[in-house]
């Protein structure tokens, strides 16, 4: 990762849902105006390309591989802004981000008009995602950005010196993160959200539950951010009770596919691909 620039991967998310609001979707009703602010250069070209494509209105294979990867992000993110919301109705007053990446919810939902957003991430990312969001209306009450090095910082201290209260109802979302991580670092960062979590809580994790297609995950080596994290649904639904969690909800992109009426390719993805809330009272 270079300094004052996201993660490959952050910026191939901020894409997908940016082709997802340009209309390269099958998903009725999504929209995220925030994406296309959160591209470097490089990758709003691409975006423009995309849109050129789609604009002379002819066949592409390109467009379709585009298309399938737009309608997995948005429903991965709507069916997040789902438990986010139920979590806002149920009295959350913080939200807390890790590995918030390029994420426009705080400039994008209005029902965080009552909440303080921490978003948690490399100071190369946060840098970044600083000068990108300096334009944008924000939507949440408050919004600090938390940088932490995994490796090297504490992050219950690097939250309370930011201003988070470990006695307020919070809602932890943990987004397209897990499946970069060790076991280990997972295990510890489900340590720190216990101890940094005295009032009631809710936790959004999306994870997988198998290694992305050797393509994929080839080019995730490529940049440095390979898969690593694989777990299945009674081990990480196990690994939460520990900490005090339990599972209310666990869904595959099938499940999402279904909830919204979209076909998705009936391939990997759909089935590996999953997103749970668990609480702690």
């Amino acid at each position: 990762m270079k300094h004052g620039q996201p993660s490959q991967t952050a910026s191939m998310v901020a894409l997908l849902r940016a082709y997802g609001d340009a209309g390269l979707c099958h998903v009725s009703g999504f929209r995220d105006p925030t994406a296309r602010h959160m591209l470097a250069p490089r990758w709003a070209k691409r975006l423009a390309r995309t849109e050129a494509k789609m604009k002379r209105g002819k066949p592409s294979t390109m467009l379709e591989v585009a298309r399938h990867g737009a309608d997995m992000m948005a429903l991965r993110t709507l069916v997040i802004d789902e438990h986010v919301l139920e979590a806002v109705r149920e009295g959350a007053r913080q939200l807390v981000i890790l590995g918030a990446g390029l994420d426009g919810r705080a400039f994008r939902l209005t029902e965080l008009a009552g909440l303080d957003v921490y978003e948690v991430d490399h100071p190369a990312t946060q840098s970044f995602k600083k000068q990108r969001a300096a334009n944008l209306r924000r939507m949440a009450k408050g919004l600090a950005y938390v940088e932490v090095d995994f490796e090297r910082d504490d992050l219950e201290e690097r939250l309370v010196r930011a201003g988070y209260s470990s006695n307020w109802p919070t809602v932890w979302l943990w987004e397209g993160v897990v499946m970069y991580l060790t076991r280990a670092a997972t295990q510890q960062t489900l340590r720190s959200i216990a101890r940094s979590s005295a009032g009631p809580a809710t936790l959004i994790v999306n994870y997988h539950t198998r290694e992305r297609a050797w393509l994929m995950n080839f080019l995730l080596r490529l940049w440095s951010e390979p898969q690593i994290g694989v777990w299945s649904p009674p081990e990480i639904a196990a690994e939460l009770a520990v900490h005090g969690f339990r599972v209310a909800e666990d869904t595959s992109a099938a499940d999402w596919a279904a909830r919204y009426g979209v076909e998705v390719p009936r391939y990997g993805p759909r089935d590996a691909v999953r997103v749970l809330a668990a609480h702690r009272r």
